[in-house]
């Protein structure tokens, strides 16, 4: 923007960015999502549109408590974003540990792990139950009515698949869990099928990561 700064806002799970003051504000990108799991991961700060700083990808667990020594970290996946082939269909049977190494998930579950949608963009694999989420619905208030859409545009909202999904054991409010985490461009999605199911689902405290991570203090509350 004008004098080389933005306007940012910092939420537990992402930011929100006004890029451009003089845009178009009915676009459904006047205000974006930052692509802070980009940054986390790649380790490269974005500074402008064509200027990066380079810090190194973050050594924060990406699921779970953020304490968790074995946790796998943003830096685990530096060297698994490269591209996929289509497993649709396949069931989700690889685990990631905090060393980035890959290994097969043997435990059981709830829900649909199998793969259903391939992002040509990236080359990633979705699993039923994020794409489930990614594309639910329900009432929405718009215009002074209401009606049954969709509840947000997901990549938008979520952006593009970074990683595959992968099958962690993490410590969550102390208690070690099975947890299905991915990395997409703006956000992290978590699968815990021990939740209630209102809640298996759920979105990673990117926000707080990143806000650590980049100026070196947590988030105020």
């Amino acid at each position: 923007a004008n004098g080389g700064l933005r306007q940012v806002m910092y939420f537990d799970k992402g930011r929100m960015e006004l890029n451009n003051p003089a845009g178009d504000r009915k676009s459904n990108w006047f205000v974006s999502s930052g692509l802070l799991v980009q940054e986390l991961i790649s380790g490269q700060i974005q500074l402008g549109t064509a200027e990066y700083a380079a810090r190194g990808s973050a050594d924060l667990a990406m699921v779970g408590d953020i304490n968790d020594p074995n946790a796998p970290t943003y830096a685990s996946l530096a060297g698994l974003t490269g591209r996929a082939t289509d497993r649709t269909g396949q069931s989700v049977d690889e685990t990631l540990n905090r060393a980035g190494q890959i290994g097969s998930y043997t435990g059981s579950t709830s829900g649909d792990m199998r793969f259903t949608h391939f992002v040509g963009e990236t080359s990633h694999n979705i699993p039923a139950v994020f794409w489930n989420y990614l594309n639910s619905s329900g009432t929405v208030y718009t215009s002074n009515s209401y009606y049954n859409d969709k509840l947000f545009d997901w990549v938008a909202t979520v952006g593009y698949p970074l990683s595959e999904p992968y099958w962690t054991r993490v410590r969550v409010g102390g208690i070690e869990r099975d947890v299905l985490v991915q990395a997409f461009e703006r956000r992290v999605l978590t699968y815990t099928p021990d939740n209630d199911p209102n809640w298996r689902v759920q979105l990673g405290n990117v926000g707080r990561h990143y806000y650590l991570w980049r100026y070196g203090e947590e988030l105020p509350g």
